[in-house]
């Protein structure tokens, strides 16, 4: 289920002080050049045969996700999972004027419910295959203008070849997921989002390139506090959470205005509600622990699980043993909170001294699993075993020419309505630090399909 990543040759008659003064160039261009270093790495690429591999685990995986929902419904899961699910769940489906509905059943007949998977899981690429540490099931749709960026940017300085060029563009990718979703009849989509200049400088260009061309389906961005919307139409419209309970919670008076009008216009949403707590770590670790997983599990899902989630589980429930194992194992782990985003609450063990990780340990370990107020994310920890990036040899051009550079690599791929429609691959240091969040090398990644 590998993503076998593949590297791209750069062009040979082009001198690198030039390929690297026009990347520099472009990249100044793009809202988001400033959080990242302005040296390009050489791009890579991957069959689509093998990626096809890597969606049908991930789908695979999100099926074993919705089995924990069934089983929680049915009252057949353990009761200290069921007590956290049921904390988690009313922090994420608070959504102001928005409904809180059901969300599907296991496997609804002759229907996949793998169409609900929308979001951009973590994955790390490790010595022994591809893990998710985050999965970011059912999470904001802003982000793609980074990777895609760097795909267009990459595919004229590196001159793709046409079979690199057909898919896999991430942007392109969303916008034919509305596409699947409208079905052929023409729709509405109504995208929300906190009113700062960033997002605005950032969405714009994406709103404007979903509705190029495309009269079938088309895209308004809402910012919280903006003026009313257009009274309904004829079209079926859907409301796209395009940020999180955790944006919505910073300015929740505005953004409940914005939906009690939005929601009279477009009375749906592009990914049922009911499936919004999906995006939280809880899962990861009540999946990893075989003593707790559904019994309904099928064997291609529990080979899924088994295969992407890296051991995990909730600090709270540990017992004796895995607790000394833990305390004195602080290199092999990393202590996260189950409902955080942006890799805030995130602790490495290798970061910290023995007694501050023991230290840390027991104060997440006494802290209350329900929120300490209103809007506040859960206290639920995890730990994780840290994984290991495998070790790559790539190409960087910098000031002093063409340089190997051996690194890590992270490949999150973009998931929506169940299928992989791009990829966003970025460098992993072997020592982890805060760094590969607050200022990410992207890598351009292309997906060779054969000729249609």
């Amino acid at each position: 289920m590998d993503p076998l990543i593949h590297h791209l040759s750069p062009p040979a008659d082009i001198a690198p002080e030039l390929l690297l003064k026009d990347f520099r160039e472009r990249l100044r261009r793009t809202t988001w050049g400033h959080e990242t270093p302005d040296t390009p790495l050489v791009p890579v690429w991957s069959e689509a045969s093998s990626l096809g591999r890597f969606e049908s685990a991930l789908r695979a995986l999100f099926r074993a996700h919705l089995k924990v929902l069934d089983a929680v419904r049915a009252g057949r899961c353990p009761p200290e999972y069921g007590r956290l699910e049921r904390i988690v769940r009313g922090h994420y489906l608070d959504w102001p004027a928005l409904p809180g509905e059901e969300p599907p059943e296991e496997v609804p007949p002759g229907r996949d419910p793998a169409r609900h998977l929308f979001g951009r899981p973590d994955v790390i690429l490790g010595p022994d295959g591809p893990k998710v540490v985050e999965t970011n099931f059912d999470t904001a749709a802003a982000g793609h203008e980074r990777p895609d960026d760097m795909w267009t940017i990459a595919a004229d300085l590196f001159r793709a070849p046409a079979d690199l060029l057909r898919a896999g563009r991430p942007l392109e990718g969303l916008r034919q997921y509305f596409l699947d979703l409208a079905g052929g009849t023409p729709c509405d989509i109504h995208w929300i989002m906190k009113d700062d200049d960033a997002a605005r400088r950032e969405l714009a260009p994406t709103i404007e390139f979903l509705n190029r061309d495309h009269r079938r389906v088309r895209h308004t961005i809402h910012f919280a506090g903006d003026p009313p919307p257009a009274p309904p139409g004829d079209r079926p419209a859907y409301i796209h959470r395009a940020c999180s309970i955790f944006t919505v919670n910073r300015d929740r008076e505005r953004f409940a205005d914005l939906l009690a009008r939005l929601t009279r216009v477009a009375p749906r949403c592009t990914v049922p509600v009911g499936l919004s707590h999906l995006s939280s770590k809880l899962f990861l670790a009540w999946l990893s622990d075989p003593d707790a997983r559904p019994a309904t599990l099928t064997a291609e899902e529990r080979a899924a699980v088994e295969a992407l989630v890296p051991w995990t589980r909730v600090l709270a429930l540990l017992g004796a043993e895995e607790l000394r194992l833990l305390r004195t194992g602080r290199d092999g782990f990393i202590l996260k909170k189950a409902d955080s985003h942006q890799a805030k609450d995130v602790y490495f063990g290798c970061n910290l001294s023995d007694g501050e990780w023991r230290a840390l340990l027991e104060a997440k370990r006494a802290e209350p699993a329900e929120p300490a107020g209103p809007g506040a994310a859960p206290g639920i920890w995890i730990v994780q075993e840290r994984v290991r990036p495998r070790e790559y040899t790539l190409t960087e051009i910098t000031d002093a020419g063409p340089v190997e550079r051996r690194t890590g690599l992270s490949c999150c791929p973009y998931l929506m309505g169940g299928r992989l429609r791009g990829l966003e691959t970025w460098v992993m240091p072997f020592t982890p630090t805060m760094t590969m969040i607050e200022r990410m090398q992207f890598v351009a990644h292309f997906v060779r399909t054969p000729r249609p």
